[in-house]
């Protein structure tokens, strides 16, 4: 079973260092998750990302290329309700370079799978949800 957002927010407080520590668990989700403490999905907020580096919890970065069929907004609901691990989406800013968009995974196991399918849109589309 998945650990409730409150779970692994905890787990992630008790890493960091002393001095970091200065918020409620109930605060940091509000500002860690980007659904706030509400709902199931995973998806960190830029704070929250940070946040994990800094306890030094274990993540797999990949490149986010993906050709939408049914909007961005529709694709990222189906990442929530299938990607079962902390994740983060973010942008690579290199000066003088182009943008890349990738995502950061918080679970080896779902990393691998990703691995195994090639690429982040074919493991998705191999997960079937009750709809």
């Amino acid at each position: 079973m998945t650990p409730s957002k409150k779970e692994i927010t905890t787990k992630v407080i008790e890493q960091l260092p002393e001095q970091m520590r200065m918020f409620t668990v109930e605060e940091c989700m509000r500002r860690w998750w980007q659904t706030g403490s509400s709902g199931t999905a995973l998806r960190l907020s830029e704070m929250g990302d940070t946040m994990f580096r800094i306890a030094e919890i274990e993540f797999y970065q990949y490149d986010f290329n993906v050709k939408l069929d049914e909007g961005w907004h529709g694709y990222i609901l189906d990442m929530s309700k299938k990607l079962k691990c902390p994740y983060y989406l973010g942008v690579t800013k290199e000066q003088g370079k182009k943008n890349k968009p990738y995502i950061r995974l918080y679970d080896s196991k779902i990393a691998m799978m990703i691995s195994l399918y090639g690429d982040i849109d074919s493991y998705l589309k191999s997960i079937k949800t009750g709809r």
